[in-house]
């Protein structure tokens, strides 16, 4: 099995009540998603500052979010959680265009 490869990026974001200050970007979106670069990803995240998001769903203990986002004319869905039960760290775990 293959490992996971990651990216962690340092940050000042407000999410949630929550002051982030990193995030990590799994290589997860690149199964399906390949047209999406690392570059646009980190951009949409940081679109996240001062927004409050209803979470999804939980799987296990993690509670899931699911946020559409309108980044330069097109339409994106990420999904993500806070990293082993931070609160000050995101997990991006994908993002992807919708229509």
């Amino acid at each position: 099995m293959l490992k996971e490869k990651i990216w962690e990026f340092d940050c000042e974001l407000f999410f949630n009540g929550n002051v982030i200050n990193q995030f990590t970007i799994t290589d997860h979106f690149q199964i399906s998603h390949s047209e999406i670069k690392i570059e646009t990803i980190v951009k949409i995240v940081n679109k996240l500052n001062n927004e409050e998001i209803e979470s999804l769903n939980y799987v296990g203990n993690r509670e899931v979010f699911s946020w559409k986002v309108f980044y330069q004319g097109k339409n994106y869905r990420l999904i993500f959680w806070f990293k082993d039960q931070t609160t000050d760290h995101l997990w991006i775990r994908n993002c992807y265009r919708i229509d």
